[in-house]
């Protein structure tokens, strides 16, 4: 009896002493409890241990992770393709965006720099790329019997939200790296768009607003006004030119003097229309990619101004007015009610008989008529206002509406726009009066500080350096 004992004291404690990669329940004639429920057989721990009663965890939180963080869930498997991924999906878009916030007051020259678009592009394909490649590894290497499913469905739907936004980034920044090749024109140097010599310190960017469109035919330019930057303080002040200006000069041995010796015998806003109507006049102003006939009308106000002019910017009448639309609307004060013309053809909606007084916040083809109106006063009037409004506006369009709406601009842009300014140019001038910078001085050519019918031009270049001396010494100028 002793001996029976003993054996069988022995034989449990050899069995119970066998190590847990020994058992094996496929022998036995009592399935285990997982089988009898239909689920699938243990593999290797022991029914009933700690980790047996445990539910199986999937890579369902690991596949989150890799979503907002790519390369933080294999970080322990695969140093390298961790850090690989972490740098290139989280770390270089995260400084990116940083980089952005702390020059946003600079936000214009950053998205109409090609080269910043393109890095644009590329960060986006890698904020995608990294975290497809990050949760295929992520749900690959759990092991066999791990619960995938779920995983599976989550990174397919998280890929597909982050992706969504980053093809939307690629495809406007394409658009605008587009648009951008059709805008900004040059003329393959850097030298000023007229040579005449003028005031140092400053910069002259010739504004110039046509009046192409529906049932007209050819370009007049109207509207032209002559900004000048004194480059030092930033300090910038208009000036209007009026469409009637009489006797336009231009610089002896040039295409428009032997055709006009005496001064142009149109008024200054057929200038434009009189080049591009005759090629061979056209041809001697060609300067690259830049419209020869803006480059024959500068060479004239440059030359019978003593002022150096060193870009334009050209946007057609209806141009306008879609871009006041796509940025919501331009709003002013008024002191009085203005009488309006009728909407131009082609308008997108009919205009008011009137607007004012008080504050009035107009759409493009009210906007396009209270630029154009003479019935409330004069043509000279009416440069005032164009100069109003054109002031009003840029200083409204905060970096917030040119990013949300840059999908509009862009294509409106695009066609309606030419300049010859680069875009590191544009975008420092448009950032310059995002961040305030106002106009300190406006003035008109008109009656009766110019007669416009027999201008005196010596007198004109005088007061254009008095009002550039303003700017510089800070003062007021008193004909303003």
């Amino acid at each position: 009896m002793v001996n029976n004992k003993d054996n069988c004291f022995r034989f449990r404690v050899s069995v119970v002493s066998l190590p847990p990669d020994r058992f094996d329940f496929s022998d036995l004639a009592t399935p285990s409890r997982t089988e009898a429920l239909g689920g699938e057989p243990l593999s290797s721990t022991a029914e009933g241990s700690v980790e047996a009663m445990q539910p199986r965890r999937g890579p369902t939180r690991s596949v989150l992770a890799a979503l907002a963080a790519p390369g933080v869930g294999s970080f322990f498997r695969r140093r390298v393709l961790s850090w690989s991924l972490l740098l290139l999906g989280f770390v270089i878009p995260l400084a990116a965006i940083a980089v952005a916030i702390i020059r946003r007051q600079n936000i214009t020259s950053l998205v109409l720099d090609t080269t910043i678009l393109l890095s644009v592009q590329i960060i986006a394909l890698l904020f995608v790329a990294t975290r497809v490649i990050a949760v295929v590894e992520v749900i690959r290497s759990r092991t066999e019997g791990s619960p995938r499913r779920l995983a599976s469905w989550v990174a397919s739907v998280g890929v597909i939200v982050l992706a969504l936004p980053a093809m939307w980034s690629v495809a406007r920044s394409q658009d605008l790296v587009d648009a951008i090749d059709q805008v900004f024109v040059t003329s393959g140097s850097d030298d000023p768009l007229s040579m005449n010599q003028g005031e140092d310190g400053f910069e002259t960017i010739l504004l110039l607003g046509g009046d192409e469109g529906p049932s007209r035919s050819g370009l007049r330019t109207d509207s032209m006004i002559l900004v000048t930057i004194h480059e030092e303080s930033g300090r910038m002040a208009m000036i209007s030119i009026p469409r009637n200006l009489s006797q336009l000069k231009f610089p002896p041995g040039s295409a428009m003097a032997q055709e006009f010796p005496n001064g142009f015998t149109q008024l200054t806003n057929a200038v434009y229309t009189y080049v591009i109507s005759r090629p061979e006049i056209a041809a001697s102003y060609t300067q690259g990619n830049l419209q020869p006939e803006v480059v024959a009308l500068a060479s004239g106000l440059s030359y019978s101004m003593n002022l150096l002019i060193d870009d334009y910017v050209l946007i057609n009448m209806q141009g306008f007015a879609d871009i006041v639309d796509a940025l919501g609307g331009v709003t002013m004060t008024l002191a009085k009610e203005i009488p309006l013309p009728k909407a131009l053809p082609g308008s997108k909606t009919p205009n008011a008989r009137s607007i004012g007084p008080g504050v009035v916040t107009m759409d493009g083809t009210t906007a396009i008529a209270f630029a154009r109106t003479r019935k409330a006063d004069s043509d000279y009037n009416r440069m005032g206002r164009q100069r109003e409004i054109l002031a009003a506006l840029t200083a409204q369009a905060s970096g917030t509406d040119l990013l949300s709406k840059f999908p509009r601009l862009t294509e409106i842009i695009s066609r309606t726009v030419r300049t010859s300014l680069s875009t590191n140019e544009f975008g420092g001038l448009v950032d310059r009066v995002r961040r305030g910078a106002t106009i300190k001085e406006s003035v008109g050519l008109v009656p009766p500080l110019v007669d416009t019918g027999n201008p005196n031009y010596a007198d004109v270049a005088m007061i254009i350096d008095a009002l550039q001396d303003a700017l510089r010494d800070n003062i007021d100028f008193p004909d303003a």
